[in-house]
């Protein structure tokens, strides 16, 4: 599914003064056209005070069945020219929810454009959409366990995995989440239990529709507490990935606004979300790769690598000698743990041997999940399962279009400006 879409759209070059190298809106146009909130610094010349570094922080759009956000920026980051620029969550505008969700990218890109423009909190025509860029998305695939405590021995096998430069973050504000790539231009993943993150949406929706009893927030607790949705969530780990505009380009996609709200665009290039996706999360999922046994049975791992590695000799006997190597190195790891058994191995060596402990049934993650520690987790036997074709519940209908919505149930559904 299609998470989150953040769209830059950039002002029509007749309202935007350039000097130089430089673009920039008039103060005074942005506030009688906008009447946006601007913060920024105040200092004194000669007693007169002089205002500089304005800008706008992001505000927030509500809707009936979730929030859009946006900011003005007057030319004055990675981007030269002013723009406005837009982040929402397609999902939850079009179905009030995000358990699951559309992989539509037409159908979702659409739905941010329709969204702010229905606020009617900006003069939309001073905006050149057809320069629109979209700056990321955020691409999520759902794998479901048994229980909670299995998904959460899952996030914590996770702990100590590093691949190449993705490498483990828990932020102990969010317990059940465990982030890759954090603060990185190109990537950045997540892996999150989903039924922990829709009970704390519940618990501030709530308080909140009780403090004011607006509608739209009574239409979004409706949603995200019916039982299709608590039932999908149960047991379902996230598995996110949010991809940048280089990336997006670096694989061979287009960023361009125009295009990609163009249901021929994903019509011919159908693979582009599970692509997106997997450039994100195959380093991460190769590393469960090969598990086959319970790490933590010596006896099994003794026999699974004799049975992968052995020479027959001439008297036809068999000979363990590089199974029994591979066994001493295997208890190494177990009691000293991985990085410290790693470093005293040169590159090419170590590479070899993770191949042939892989080709007995050893994942990279097991082998990784041994610290040295011995309260050091058990490593799960088998990963999670991502399931491509089995990302939504039966009865799921594709949403209409939020104008198409609108057009419909113009009481139901509002943008709230």
């Amino acid at each position: 599914m299609i998470d989150m879409v953040a769209i830059s759209v950039p002002f029509m070059p007749e309202y935007v003064h350039q000097v130089g190298d430089n673009a920039f809106l008039d103060d005074k146009f942005i506030a009688e056209k906008f009447g946006l909130s601007m913060e920024g610094q105040i200092d004194y010349e000669n007693g007169v005070p002089v205002v500089s570094r304005l800008r706008h922080k992001f505000e927030s759009i509500p809707s009936s069945f979730a929030s859009l956000a946006f900011k003005f920026v007057n030319g004055t980051d990675f981007k030269c020219y002013p723009y406005i620029k837009i982040v929402g969550n397609p999902a939850k505008l079009l179905q009030g929810h995000n358990v699951y969700g559309s992989d539509n990218l037409s159908l979702c890109i659409q739905c941010i454009e329709q969204a702010f423009c229905f606020s009617g909190l900006a003069p939309i025509e001073y905006l050149d959409w057809a320069y629109a860029t979209v700056d990321y998305l955020d691409v999520t695939y759902t794998a479901h366990v048994e229980s909670r405590e299995l998904a959460l021995t899952v996030l914590d096998s996770l702990t100590s995995i590093k691949v190449g430069q993705k490498k483990p973050y828990c932020d102990p504000k969010f317990k059940t989440t465990r982030y890759f790539n954090k603060g990185s231009r190109h990537s950045q993943e997540k892996i999150y239990l989903k039924e922990d993150e829709l009970n704390k949406q519940i618990s501030v929706l709530t308080r909140k529709y009780a403090a004011t009893k607006l509608n739209h927030l009574r239409y979004q607790l409706q949603q995200i507490t019916s039982e299709s949705v608590r039932e999908y969530a149960y047991g379902a780990i996230r598995l996110e990935a949010r991809v940048f505009a280089c990336k997006i380009n670096s694989l061979g996609y287009s960023t361009s606004f125009a295009e990609l709200r163009d249901p021929s665009y994903q019509a011919e290039n159908p693979e582009i979300i599970q692509s997106l996706w997997l450039s994100s999360f195959k380093p991460i999922l190769q590393a469960f790769e090969g598990a086959t046994m319970n790490a933590h049975n010596h006896t099994e791992v003794f026999e699974a690598l004799k049975l992968a590695h052995f020479r027959i000799k001439k008297d036809g006997s068999h000979s363990y000698t590089k199974a029994n190597k591979l066994f001493d190195l295997f208890n190494t790891i177990t009691t000293k743990g991985y990085e410290h058994t790693k470093r005293t191995h040169d590159r090419a060596t170590w590479g070899r041997r993770l191949k042939e402990f892989q080709a007995a049934g050893l994942s990279l993650a097991q082998l990784m999940n041994f610290t040295g520690e011995v309260s050091n987790v058990v490593p799960l036997i088998r990963f999670i399962n991502v399931d491509f074709a089995k990302q939504l519940p039966a009865d799921f209908v594709e949403p209409l279009s939020l104008r198409e919505q609108y057009q419909q149930q113009p009481a139901l559904l509002r943008l709230v400006s």
